[in-house]
């Protein structure tokens, strides 16, 4: 595998840990607030589901970093850059409300995500990872389809 599909590889491993790092903040505040058990538990496991998936993210973002450059030469990762992921007042306060519907929603867009980003990494290791988030990802989604909770929102 070539150098620059390996750092493209790297970037698109990024911005997936970065959605889930926010995604799991959101499901995190979404259980702590939530009265209903239903969707108490719910938002647990999707919790749970998007730590996971960034340990996994993690592992194969430095063992990435291992095979484009096996000692730490930094001239060979200057272009990886760690994002940070703050949240400022006011995006507390907006995902505070996060609705079961818009919950539905984000994890479609992270389905959407990791198909798209399925087609352009060629890492067989990374590929297996991605594909086993994007079958869970689509579990959840068929599961939240079957509640029936969108259909009948208590007032």
């Amino acid at each position: 595998m070539r150098l620059w599909k390996k750092k493209e590889t790297i970037e698109l491993l990024e911005k997936l840990r970065v959605m889930n790092y926010k995604s799991a903040f959101i499901y995190k505040i979404a259980f702590s607030n939530e009265k209903r058990l239903i969707l108490r538990n719910f938002y647990r496991k999707l919790y749970a589901q998007k730590l996971a998936f960034l340990k996994d993210i993690e592992k194969k973002i430095d063992q990435v970093k291992k095979e484009i450059s096996p000692i730490e030469d930094p001239k060979l990762l200057a272009f990886y850059k760690r994002r940070r992921c703050e949240f400022s007042q006011l995006y507390l306060k907006y995902k505070l409300n996060y609705t079961y519907a818009k919950v539905y929603k984000r994890e479609f867009k992270s389905f959407k995500k990791y198909q798209k980003y399925l087609s352009k990494i060629n890492h067989a290791s990374v590929r297996a990872v991605l594909l086993e988030h994007k079958h869970k990802v689509k579990t959840n989604i068929g599961e939240m389809n079957n509640t029936g909770i969108m259909k009948f929102p208590v007032a």
